[in-house]
């Protein structure tokens, strides 16, 4: 998490829109490859979601962009380039893996949520590091909604289990 702890909310905000940008992409594959129509249904409104966090976060630009600019830049655009990397979301291999098991649908809604625990844990200690006022509200932001993401997750696979 090096460099964090400076980054501005402009640039936690904008870093936020990748992570929307690839959990849309993520879970609009898994909408039109999910078996059962719950799985379905979950995957798309996750993968809406995702399209209403990118427009929220687009609403918040202007409230954190003042005075912002790039200071950290040889920090930040790795930063960027690690949200779309196989370290949060599964690599394709690893999903084509899960989607040919007999436990697809199960297995899908794990690795989801598994991903939504990674960026929940990251933000929350992005918040706790971070120095800047509009950093650490952004992350906390962004750590709680990853948070009712994975509980949203949670509860729709004990429906498809039957299992409480």
């Amino acid at each position: 998490m090096s460099g964090i702890e400076n980054f501005s909310g402009f640039e936690v905000i904008r870093a936020a829109m990748e992570v929307e940008k690839q959990g849309r992409q993520f879970y609009s594959a898994m909408s039109t490859r999910a078996h059962s129509e719950m799985a379905r249904e979950i995957f798309s409104l996750l993968a809406q979601d995702e399209i209403a966090h990118l427009t929220t976060l687009e609403n918040m630009v202007p409230k954190y962009q003042d005075g912002a600019f790039w200071e950290n830049e040889e920090l930040f655009l790795p930063y960027l380039r690690r949200f779309s990397s196989e370290r949060v979301f599964p690599s394709p291999e690893r999903i084509e893996e899960v989607l040919r098991s007999k436990q697809a649908d199960l297995q899908s809604l794990a690795l989801a949520i598994e991903a939504e625990e990674k960026f929940a844990e990251y933000f929350r200690l992005a918040a706790a590091q971070c120095l800047t006022a509009d950093g650490k509200e952004a992350f906390a932001w962004l750590a709680a909604e990853e948070e009712r993401h994975a509980k949203i997750l949670k509860d729709r696979r004990e429906k498809l289990s039957g299992k409480p």
